[in-house]
């Protein structure tokens, strides 16, 4: 396989690192660096006096200065400070409850991002509601204000993105019309379609619809990569600011009936993932690189040709597992590529495999070489 360098691509790369990526035997230094254009470290909090804080200090300690270096080594690569996450949607709504909060909050983050050796600040407010639509606006309009105040001070331009919804009943909240002016692009999450909480085994980011899906037909219709990436153009953002989410951890469910290949029917819960810890509740989330070393293989595999994505299912265990693989991580690749979009983001670095299969064959796409 070729090894691309990101310096030759026309399209960005960035992926996610966790704070606590130590914890899943990843660090700073496995991070794929000349694949990527940038990293984006995940995450930052929110105080109770509305302030952007470290979430995890003593990793952050190890892992800030680290990321200095691998800059150094990687000189066209850019990091973020992601603030937020999937539970940050109360500490969201506490910051920015006036316009004093909201600059209060933004000139914190400004200054986190700077202390600590950032280029960008990404927002992963997950997610507001309809009431807090202009609420949203104000807070990214305040922090491009502020990061364009500082870049002027320092002679050199500073990004700003967002983490962005995927389905229907989060993005309308957005004012996608009016933010994108304020955003370099948008990291959109096209996946997590279907929940690990879902009673029905289904994909979790299909890049277009299935035609067998027994989902209602609006949902089914809503409910993959394709129709999100046409919502957010349709809703006037630039195609170039339109990055495409690429989730590296698959859910699986236990408990589910030999029949269709275990796709489309119940479950009795989430299986035993990756990481759960013996006697703890069981988390549904399977990392690639253990699907890699422990399921495919033994478990049958399957290939959904117009929904582009494949899973894994065993009758013996009862377990149904949605995953992306090289190839539909290829074919979404080429889907960014067909339609002029900015790129991918990756959620998260940290499950890909030794050989960043998937990091890979993403970049590869985007470079244009061929393995």
């Amino acid at each position: 396989m070729a090894n691309p360098d990101s310096t030759t691509n026309t399209k960005l790369l960035a992926g996610y690192f966790p704070a606590g990526a130590s914890k899943l035997n990843y660090g700073v230094a496995d991070i794929p660096a000349d694949r990527l254009t940038h990293v984006i470290y995940a995450f930052a909090g929110i105080s109770t006096t509305g302030e952007c804080v470290s979430d995890s200090p003593e990793e952050d300690r190890v892992n800030f200065p680290k990321l200095l270096k691998l800059k150094q080594h990687h000189p066209h690569l850019k990091t973020f400070i992601s603030i937020g996450g999937a539970s940050s949607e109360a500490r969201y709504t506490s910051a920015t409850h006036t316009p004093a909060a909201i600059q209060k909050l933004a000139k914190s983050s400004v200054h986190y991002m700077k202390d600590n050796g950032f280029d960008g600040i990404d927002i992963d407010w997950e997610f507001p509601n309809a009431e807090q639509k202009q609420t949203y606006s104000a807070l990214l309009a305040e922090l491009r204000r502020q990061l364009d105040a500082q870049g002027n001070t320092d002679n050199q331009g500073y990004l700003l993105t967002i983490a962005a919804p995927g389905g229907p009943s989060e993005y309308k909240h957005i004012d996608l019309a009016h933010i994108h002016p304020q955003l370099d692009w948008i990291n959109l999450e096209t996946y997590d379609f279907t929940a690990i909480s879902s009673r029905t085994t289904n994909f979790v980011a299909p890049l277009f619809p299935a035609k067998d899906d027994p989902a209602p037909p609006a949902l089914r219709a809503s409910h993959n990569v394709d129709a999100a990436v046409k919502a957010y153009l349709a809703a006037g953002v630039p195609a170039n600011k339109v990055v495409v989410g690429v989730r590296f951890i698959g859910n699986g469910w236990q408990g589910v009936p030999n029949i269709n290949n275990g796709l489309y029917q119940s479950n009795t819960g989430p299986a035993k993932g990756t990481w759960d810890k013996a006697g703890s509740t069981p988390s549904g989330s399977f990392f690639y690189q253990d699907i890699e070393d422990n399921y495919i293989g033994s478990y049958s595999q399957f290939w959904k040709p117009d929904a582009k994505v494949p899973w894994l299912y065993n009758p013996a265990t009862g377990i149904m597992i949605s995953y992306e693989d090289p190839r539909s991580v290829g074919d979404k690749a080429e889907y960014v590529v067909a339609n002029n979009l900015g790129g991918a983001m990756v959620w998260e670095l940290a499950a890909d495999d030794e050989q960043h299969s998937l990091v890979d064959t993403i970049a590869i796409e985007f470079a244009g070489v061929k393995s």
